[in-house]
């Protein structure tokens, strides 16, 4: 089974430097619908990204080394690796016909030498995704042995979508910050502000853990949210089970969190998918379930959903989204409970539903929304 596996990660790479060399090629003098066509495929993962990127890289490292095309690179290649095989008439992304016209005098193989440089690199393609699988396997290797921490950041309104290397995807709210590295034996994700939505690639090898101030967090294979507020964490899962453990972490902004060893502590709480946790300051842990799980997650879609919340709880998340503050004047104020469903980007929609209660105040002004008891 494991050589199976091995074999379909190998065809999948393969795949993945076919095309991306394939663009390399075809941008040498592109159509306009092909220009579309490649910045669709770089949207389309972050991985497509760096996959033209290195192949980009491979094509000029070629031209260098062999710019009049004098030496058969793939004798070369199986003489220093037998491993590599030829990849002629594998299919690849479609490439615009040289133009027609009349073949140039002493055609034949004497005339080989004079074919347009333009032309003549076309086949370079099937050589550097020959070589890509070697290379992108040390890339990898190197990587994973000792990855340095990365850091991003979300503005005021900003959310980002970013996929890491092992096949993870983060997606990070307004206003936050994470850290991440990978290593040969692990994942460790620092929530170090803010909230993310985490779908983790199963690797039963390595370990995904996410860690904030009161907490850890640590899956394979599933889907969840967490939101590391000034008070807990918020932990809620979509699909799988996490485990969860209430563990202080005062110095989580340096990254020099101690590693667990893997042993379950006595506090690790398991849970399972349509169930939130609340990690307290204090290490205090409970769970419920939640009636709706994707309303937790509905800031994807740049949504609010309150279920019989506190005021005081609301506008929190709205000052999150926008410049424009809202501010509760009174100490009756922010016990107020409402339950609605709000537009992120749009305070104003909150307070229009606010002054519709005769017993509320709503003043506004170009930066400020104030909210009061009349």
């Amino acid at each position: 089974m494991s050589d199976k596996i091995e074999h379909a990660g190998r065809q999948l790479e393969l795949l993945h430097a076919q095309q991306a060399s394939a663009w390399v090629q075809i941008l040498l003098d592109p159509t306009a619908e092909q220009r579309v066509a490649f910045v669709k495929w770089l949207k389309d993962s972050p991985r497509n990204v760096r996959d033209f990127l290195f192949m980009l890289t491979v094509d000029q490292a070629m031209e260098r080394l062999d710019s009049k095309r004098r030496r058969d690179i793939h004798a070369l290649l199986a003489a220093v690796d037998s491993r590599v095989t030829s990849l002629t008439g594998m299919p690849l992304a479609p490439t615009p016909p040289p133009a027609a016209g009349p073949r140039p005098e002493g055609s034949g193989a004497a005339a080989a030498t004079h074919v347009p440089t333009r032309h003549r690199r076309r086949r370079w393609p099937l050589v550097a995704a020959s070589v890509a699988l070697g290379i992108l396997g040390a890339w990898a290797a190197l990587t994973h042995r000792s990855y340095g921490w990365k850091e991003f950041a979300t503005a005021t309104g900003e959310q980002r979508a970013f996929e890491l290397e092992d096949g993870s995807v983060i997606h990070l709210n307004t206003g936050s910050r994470i850290a991440w590295r990978l290593s040969g034996d692990s994942r460790e994700v620092r929530l170090l502000r803010g909230e993310a939505l985490f779908r983790v690639h199963h690797d039963v090898g390595r370990p995904f853990r996410v860690y904030t101030s009161d907490a850890v967090i640590q899956a394979v294979g599933t889907q969840f949210n967490v939101y590391n507020r000034p008070d807990g964490t918020d932990v809620a899962v979509i699909e799988g089970r996490v485990n969860i453990t209430p563990e202080a972490h005062p110095a989580i902004a340096q990254f020099n969190v101690p590693a667990t060893d893997g042993h379950l502590n006595p506090q690790t709480r398991s849970v399972g998918a349509s169930e939130e946790a609340r990690v307290e300051n204090g290490g205090r842990l409970s769970v419920h379930a939640v009636r709706d799980v994707s309303d937790v997650v509905a800031w994807r879609e740049r949504r609010l959903v309150f279920r019989q919340e506190t005021l005081d709880h609301i506008v929190a998340e709205f000052n999150r989204y926008s410049p424009r503050q809202i501010r509760l004047e009174g100490s009756e104020v922010p016990g107020r409970v409402f339950t609605g469903v709000f537009d992120a980007d749009d305070p104003d929609s909150l307070a229009q539903v606010l002054a519709r209660d005769t017993s509320l105040s709503v003043a506004y002004s170009d930066h400020l929304i104030v909210v009061s008891a009349r």
